[in-house]
């Protein structure tokens, strides 16, 4: 190596030698001057140290397989030409040491090294530090850059990385829960040096999942689009789809790695345009852990197709399964098998993934594609919206068992038909579970986010969820959109200050907030003064306000339950007090001994009959807010044909 340099494919010539710096490098810090190259001096100088000498294991792999051809082409993996950079593709100033890049076969299109770094083109990222005391921080900061290969690769399974200190190599594994690291392979023995050429081969030879890349998500370079392969478990076949936009990607380090797709089918046409689809993919438990419920979302959707997918009443309303199931990954010996966590460590010893959960990695298809809440045009199209909604929410947990638990703005949405007229879609079962589990459950789990769950939620509190929670969730959305603006339009000049009540809601821990939440639903005169006075003032904001006013008379202060089921606090008096508010006959709660004193807890027993209640509230609301929108439209059309006339006329 000392004595030869070779021309790679679109960069200048490379010194093979200043890999022998790396490798001669002496690790101690308190030999040579500041001068010297084995003494004192910035881990920037190893830069191309490092590059030369993975670029030196590329280019004689290259040569070694010239000869006798292997049946797959190895990668030309190199580090990207510029070092310690910020990438071009990322919000982020933070400067990257050094890349990984697959000059063939790279997951996008083939080609050269990048000469500017970007996450999108990186195989694995590496963190180098001069000594190697400084591993911590290089697993620090590898830990930090790494959620952008999710994502800006939205065929990234799992991750690679190097954290390179001194002389000393370790290849980190990120997987959904946790990160694995690899022995030291120390680049200053020969032993060292074996293994870490023989991970850089293994990595230019391997199958393109091995590196983390999903072959079932692949760019087509001829067409210039993402093709998706969506495998039905059902029917026991591939379906393929073109991705027309990514709605959600993925930028976390750990967790479900959940992105989705607007998508179409391969075959449709122009001429022939197919329906489009929403894609999900997620990696999922793949079972209940501890005492918390299984999620199975492809279960969930399969359930609600079944038992809901001929009633007329309810369609497009809810998202209607297409096509879903387990991922395929092509393995040994030609054969597919299911795409799982406990597939990709399939060669690790077992005792390190002892507290490794297993995930299972899911597709699925649904229609219709709806459009974000924000885009409503007007309170009374909100107000249609949650009406179907919450109309398709009742029916399924009544008639599929099915709890939703993740109201939000971002699972409400809807779609608008070709006469204007919006209609309400609920989305996203990542979360929902079978009410007959959650009865199992000893400290229920904690779903959502702050501003939107239920004081229960929050608090993981040992009363059963019901749907209840979820209506209680749909009266922090509401009031969230009357606060802010429901649409971009009443965004626009909204400045939303932390001294606004209802901001406590979203700041804090969760028990905080759940107080904030008691002390403004507590009572009638609390949520107006917090709450509905806070909205903007226009006449459309009133029929909202009205309408959350009833939603929560009816659910906190429900004429059918006794006093002790009414408010947020639990009460704490004299028996002699109990007696007093001691339920009569004619209340739901009669049969509940009043030692009961959790009111959440008295109304989860009656959550059917509340929710009767509540429904109607909504639905009547829902009806006369259509029949705003009707008469609106009317007279816009006749403004217009009045236009049309007067032009007429003028002509």
């Amino acid at each position: 190596a000392s004595d030869s340099a070779s021309e790679a494919p679109g960069q200048g010539a490379v010194d093979y030698s200043l890999l022998l710096k790396w490798v001669n490098l002496k690790s101690s810090q308190d030999t040579g001057s500041s001068n010297s190259e084995t003494g004192h001096f910035r881990e920037v100088k190893m830069y191309p140290w490092v590059g030369a000498f993975i670029k030196y294991v590329a280019d004689q792999l290259a040569k070694a397989v010239a000869d006798s051809p292997p049946p797959k082409t190895p990668r030309q993996l190199e580090t990207f030409r510029k070092a310690d950079v910020v990438a071009i593709d990322a919000d982020d100033w933070r400067r990257v040491d050094m890349a990984l890049t697959q000059c063939i076969d790279s997951p996008k299109r083939d080609g050269t090294s990048e000469e500017k770094f970007t996450y999108a083109q990186s195989a694995a990222l590496i963190e180098v530090k001069r000594y190697e005391a400084e591993e911590t921080a290089a697993f620090d900061q590898l830990a930090l850059y790494t959620p952008y290969l999710y994502a800006t690769q939205v065929n990234r399974r799992f991750a690679w990385g190097l954290t390179i200190c001194g002389t000393h190599v370790r290849a980190c594994l990120f997987i959904h829960d946790n990160i694995l690291a690899s022995e030291v392979m120390d680049v200053a023995t020969e032993s060292g040096r074996k293994q870490f050429v023989t991970l850089l081969v293994n990595w230019a030879m391997c199958e393109s999942q091995r590196l983390g890349y999903d072959p079932t998500i692949r760019y087509n370079g001829e067409t210039s689009q993402w093709e998706i392969d969506v495998w039905d478990d059902e029917s026991r076949e591939t379906r393929t789809y073109i991705c027309e936009y990514v709605v959600a990607d993925t930028s976390s380090l750990f967790g479900q790695h959940r992105r989705c797709f607007v998508a179409r089918a391969k075959e449709s046409s122009d001429e022939q345009p197919a329906q489009k689809v929403l894609i999900k993919d997620a990696w999922a438990y793949a079972a209940a852990t501890g005492s918390k419920a299984a999620r199975d979302e492809l279960s969930n959707l399969r359930a609600i197709r079944d038992k809901l997918g001929a009633d007329d009443a309810l369609a497009g309303t809810y998202s209607h399964l297409e096509a879903g199931g387990v991922v395929q990954q092509m393995h040994t010996k030609q054969k597919t098998a299911d795409d799982t966590t406990e597939s990709i460590f399939a060669d690790i010893d077992a005792s390190v993934l002892e507290e490794v959960p297993d995930r299972i990695h899911r597709r699925v298809a649904t229609t219709p594609v709806g459009e974000q809440l924000k885009s409503v045009r007007s309170v009374d199209e909100l107000i249609v919206v949650v009406g179907d909604v919450m109309a398709a929410h009742t029916a399924i947990v009544r008639r599929c068992g099915i709890l939703h638990r993740d109201l939000s703005t971002n699972n409400i949405m809807f779609c608008r038909d070709d006469d204007g007229m919006v209609r309400g879609l609920l989305i996203d079962f990542d979360n929902a579970v079978l009410q007959s589990d959650l009865h199992d459950e000893q400290r229920p789990d904690q779903i959502g986010t702050f501003p939107y769950m239920s004081i229960g939620n929050l608090e993981q509190s040992s009363v059963k969820r019901t749907a209840l929670d979820d209506w209680e969730s749909l009266i922090y959305i509401l009031c969230w959109l009357g606060t802010i603006g429901i649409n971009r339009d009443d965004q626009t000049n909204v400045d939303i200050q932390s001294n606004l009540p209802i901001c406590r809601w979203r700041d804090g821990s969760a028990e905080s907030v759940a107080a904030a939440k008691r002390q403004f639903l507590e009572s009638s005169a609390a949520f107006e003064s917090a709450v509905l006075q806070q909205f903007a003032s226009s006449e459309a904001y009133g029929e909202l306000g009205e309408l959350l006013y009833e939603l929560r008379d009816m659910l906190l202060n429900n004429s059918n339950m006794s006093q002790l089921g009414h408010g947020c606090l639990k009460l704490n008096p004299t028996r002699a007090y109990f007696q007093a508010m001691k339920p009569r006959a004619h209340h739901l709660d009669c049969s509940i001994d009043i030692s009961t004193v959790d009111p959440f807890a008295r109304r989860a027993e009656f959550a059917d009959a509340i929710v009767d209640d509540l429904l109607r509230v909504v639905q009547r609301h829902r009806d006369e807010a259509l029949e705003r929108i009707k008469d609106a439209q009317q007279l816009d059309g006749a403004f217009i044909i009045f236009l049309l006339l007067c032009c007429f006329l003028v002509l």
